[in-house]
C-alpha cells in the first residue's frame, strides 16, 4: 500500500439499501431463491474483503503514526458512525488517548513481540505529535512477518475465490433476478469478531417470505410415498402383469415368484431414488448432475429424457388397445372390430384428462393418485372376493415346474416395465418430503406401494387368468390364438356386469393418472436439459407429440404387445446403466446435495465427471452385447452372448440388463468414494458459511 494514500480502501459491496432492492425483485421460484442466496453469499464476500482492506490500511496508517495518518484513521471511524470529520487532531489529552488505546490494542493483537528499536521517520512525514507521545511503532522492516500473519488470517476466514471472479458473480446475479414481493428488512446491530476495529451496524434480511409460492412446500410425511405410487401399482393395471405371465406357459409357482422378485427389484431403485428428491427436493434428472458432472449429465439425461417420453407413447398405446378389445367384446368367441369413433372419444378422453392433471401437478395430482389408488384397490378386493370361489389355488400349486430360465426372464422383464421405466422418476414425486423424515420409512412405504400391493393383485389376477385360460382351451378350437379379446370375454363369463364395468372404469382412471404422472415427469425432465417450460405450455405440447407418435405406433403395427415389449428391454439398457451409479452414488452419500453446485460447472460436482460418463456407455454397450433383441436395426445386439455357450438363456432371459445395472453400480463404489467424501466436506464447510450468514443476516430457512 503506497504510504502517502491517507483515503480508506473504496467500498466494493453494495449498500443495505441496494441489497433490499435487489431482493425485492427476486423472482419467487427455485432460481430466484438461488440467485439471492447466492447474492447474499457473494456481498458477504466483498464485505469480508472491504474488513480485510480496512484493518490494513488502519495498520499501515498507525504505522506511519504521523498526525495526518491518524487524522485519517479518526476520520474514518467517524465515517462509519454517521459523523462530521475532523479538519485536525485536537491536542487534547483525552482527544489523543484513544487512538493511542488503538494502536497498542492492535499491536498487542497482530504484531509480533520484537525489541524496541529507534524507529526510521519517513522522509515525508508530517511533523510528530509532542504534545503527547505516542508508543513508538516497530520498524517496517521487524512488522512485516507480523503484517503478513495478519492478513492470513483474516484471508482464511473468507471464502476462497478471486475478487474479479465475486465481482463478476455479483454483476451476474443482479442480472439474473426477475421480480417478486419480499418482506420487510430490518436494522439490527451486528457484534464483528474482528478486535479493535469498529464496523458499522450491518441492515440484515428478518425473514424472505416468496408470497407467489410457487416454492415447494416440504412438509409430507414418508408415508405420502404410500399414495404416490398407489395410483400405479394399486390399480387394476397390474392384471396385465398376471394377463402377460399366464401366456409363457409357466407353473403358477414359478410366474409367482418371478413377478415378487421383479416388483422387489423395481420397488428397491424407485425408492431409493425417493431418497435423493427427500435430501434435495429437486427433480431426478437434475439430481444426476452430481454424479455424472454438470455439464457431462446431458448425455444420460437427454437419453432418459427420451425413455420417459418413450414410456408416454407405451402407456397411451397400450390404454387405446386394451379399450378396443373391451369395446370389441361380446363373448368367448365373439368379438368384432370397433368402430373408429369410439376410439377416437376415448383416446381423447384419456390425454385431455391427463394433460389437465400434468398441468396442474402437486397437490391435484398427488390427490388423484391417491384417489387412483384407492378405487384400483376397492375394485381388486371386490373382484378377489367375487370371482374367489371360480378356481382352486391348490390345484395350481400343484402344476409341475417348467423353465426357470423363462422365469428369470419374466422378473427381468417385470424389473424393466415397472422398475426401470419409473426409476427416473423417484426423486419426482418425493420433492417434497420433508428433510427430517427417516430413509428406512421412504424406503417402507414405497416397497409396500410397489411390492405388496402389485404381487397381491398381479398374483391373483395369474391365477384367475390361468384358470380361464384352462377352461377357454377346451372349450375353443386349437386354432382360435388366446388374445386380450378372448381373455375379457371369459372375465365377462365370471363376474357380474357391474364388476366388470368397475374394472373398465377403474383401468381407465388409473391410466389417466399414470399417464399424467409420466407427462408430469417428462417436463421435469425437459428442465434438467435447460428447456424450461410452463406447465401450461409443456404439458399440451409433450400430450400431442406422444399421441401423434402412438398413433402411427397404432397404425403401422398389428401387434403392439409385442412391439412394447421388444422395444421396453432397449429403452431399459442405457436407464439400468444409468441407475447403477446414481443409486450407488446415492447410498454412498450421507448429507444432502449443494443446490447452487448443480447448477454452476465450477462448483462441488464440476463440469465432467469423466469415470461415471464413460462407464455409462460401457456399461451400456454390455448390455446390448448381452442381450438378444429380435427387432429391425438391432440385429446387432447380442454380439458377445452369441459367444458363449447356451444362447437361449441369454436371449430368453435378457440378462444383459441385469449386467449393465451391476457393472455400473460398482463404478461409484470402486472409484467415486473419496471424490463423494471430498464435495461432503465442501459442502458442510459452505454450510457452515450459510449458518455465519444466518447470524449476519438473520436469513431464516
Amino acid at each position: 500500500m503506497d504510504s502517502t494514500n491517507f483515503t480508506p480502501p473504496a467500498r466494493r459491496s453494495m449498500t443495505d439499501e441496494e441489497i433490499t432492492a435487489a431482493l425485492g425483485n427476486a423472482q419467487a421460484d427455485e432460481a430466484g431463491i438461488t440467485a439471492a442466496m447466492q447474492l447474499l453469499e457473494t456481498q458477504a464476500q466483498l464485505r469480508d474483503i472491504e474488513k480485510m482492506e480496512f484493518s490494513s490500511w488502519v495498520i499501515e496508517m498507525e504505522r506511519i503514526g504521523s498526525p495526518q495518518a491518524l487524522l485519517a484513521v479518526e476520520n474514518a471511524h467517524r465515517a462509519q458512525k454517521g459523523l462530521e470529520p475532523l479538519a485536525e487532531l485536537p491536542n487534547a489529552e483525552p482527544a489523543v488517548a484513544p487512538i493511542q488505546d488503538v494502536v497498542s490494542h492492535l499491536n498487542n493483537l497482530y504484531a509480533s513481540q520484537t525489541p524496541e528499536t529507534s524507529p526510521q521517520q519517513p522522509e515525508n512525514s508530517e511533523p510528530e505529535v509532542t504534545s503527547q507521545e505516542l508508543p513508538e511503532p516497530s520498524a517496517p522492516a521487524e512488522s512485516t512477518s507480523a503484517f503478513d500473519e495478519f492478513d492470513r488470517l483474516l484471508a482464511a476466514d473468507t471464502v476462497v475465490g478471486a475478487e474479479d471472479e465475486i465481482t463478476a458473480l455479483e454483476e451476474e446475479l443482479i442480472d439474473e433476478i426477475p421480480s417478486a414481493p419480499v418482506a420487510a428488512f430490518e436494522q439490527i446491530q451486528v457484534v464483528e469478531a474482528d478486535p479493535g476495529i469498529d464496523f458499522v451496524y450491518e441492515s440484515a434480511i428478518e425473514e424472505v417470505k416468496l408470497e407467489s409460492a410457487p416454492k415447494i412446500n416440504r412438509r409430507s410425511r414418508a408415508s405420502s410415498q404410500f399414495w404416490a405410487w398407489l395410483g400405479l401399482s394399486g390399480s387394476v393395471l397390474p392384471l396385465g402383469l398376471g394377463w402377460f405371465a399366464a401366456q409363457l406357459g409357466l407353473a403358477f409357482s414359478q410366474a409367482a415368484v418371478a413377478i415378487f422378485l421383479g416388483t422387489l427389484a423395481s420397488a428397491l431403485v424407485i425408492s431409493v431414488g425417493a431418497l435423493a428428491g427427500k435430501r434435495s427436493g429437486l427433480p431426478t434428472l437434475l439430481l444426476s448432475r452430481a454424479p455424472f458432472g454438470v455439464y457431462g449429465n446431458l448425455a444420460p439425461a437427454s437419453v432418459l429424457t427420451l425413455v420417459r417420453l418413450f414410456w408416454s407413447v407405451a402407456i397411451i398405446s397400450s390404454l387405446v388397445t386394451l379399450s378396443q378389445s373391451f369395446l370389441s367384446v361380446t363373448s368367448i368367441d365373439d368379438y368384432s372390430s370397433t368402430s373408429n369413433t369410439y376410439l377416437y372419444v376415448v383416446a381423447f378422453v384419456l390425454i385431455s384428462g391427463a394433460i389437465t392433471l400434468a398441468i396442474f401437478g402437486g397437490r391435484v395430482l398427488f390427490r388423484a393418485q391417491q384417489v387412483a389408488g384407492i378405487i384400483g384397490s376397492l375394485v381388486a378386493i371386490v373382484l378377489i372376493a367375487s370371482t374367489a370361489s371360480t378356481f382352486s389355488l391348490q390345484s395350481l400349486l400343484s402344476q409341475p415346474s417348467t423353465s426357470w430360465t423363462q422365469a428369470f426372464g419374466l422378473s427381468v422383464l417385470t424389473f424393466s416395465l415397472f422398475g426401470l421405466a419409473w426409476t427416473s422418476a423417484g426423486s419426482d414425486f418425493a420433492r417434497k418430503l420433508t428433510t427430517s423424515a427417516r430413509g428406512a420409512s421412504v424406503v417402507g412405504w414405497g416397497v409396500l406401494a410397489l411390492v405388496v400391493v402389485p404381487t397381491i393383485v398381479a398374483t391373483y389376477g395369474l391365477a384367475l387368468i390361468s384358470s380361464i385360460k384352462q377352461g377357454a382351451n377346451s372349450a375353443i378350437s386349437a386354432n382360435t390364438a388366446f388374445s386380450v379379446g378372448t381373455l375379457l370375454g371369459d372375465l365377462a363369463s365370471v363376474v357380474l356386469p357391474w364388476v366388470g364395468w368397475a374394472l373398465i372404469s377403474s383401468a381407465a382412471i388409473s391410466g389417466i393418472v399414470v399417464l399424467a404422472m409420466s407427462l408430469y415427469s417428462s417436463n421435469l425432465s425437459l428442465h434438467s436439459l435447460g428447456l424450461k417450460l410452463k406447465p401450461v405450455l409443456a404439458q399440451p405440447l409433450l400430450g400431442l407429440i406422444v399421441a401423434a407418435v402412438a398413433a402411427v405406433l397404432l397404425y403401422f403395427n398389428t401387434d403392439v404387445w409385442l412391439l412394447l415389449g421388444d422395444y421396453s428391454r432397449i429403452v431399459a439398457i442405457p436407464v439400468a446403466a444409468w441407475s447403477g451409479i446414481f443409486i450407488s452414488d446415492i447410498l454412498i452419500r450421507r448429507i444432502a446435495y449443494h443446490e447452487i453446485s448443480l447448477s454452476r460447472g465450477y462448483g462441488f460436482y464440476k463440469s465432467f465427471n469423466w469415470i461415471n460418463l464413460v462407464g455409462w456407455l460401457v456399461a451400456t454397450g454390455l448390455g446390448f452385447g448381452f442381450t438378444v433383441i429380435n427387432q429391425n436395426g438391432f440385429a446387432w445386439t447380442g454380439f458377445v452372448s452369441e459367444r458363449l455357450v447356451n444362447p437361449e438363456f441369454w436371449s430368453t432371459t435378457s440378462f444383459g440388463i441385469v449386467i449393465a445395472f451391476a457393472f455400473a453400480s460398482l463404478l461409484p463404489v470402486a472409484f467415486g468414494i473419496p471424490r463423494i467424501k471430498r464435495q461432503e466436506a465442501e459442502v458442510l464447510a459452505i454450510e457452515a458459511r450459510r449458518d455465519d450468514l444466518k447470524d449476519i443476516f438473520g436469513l431464516l430457512e
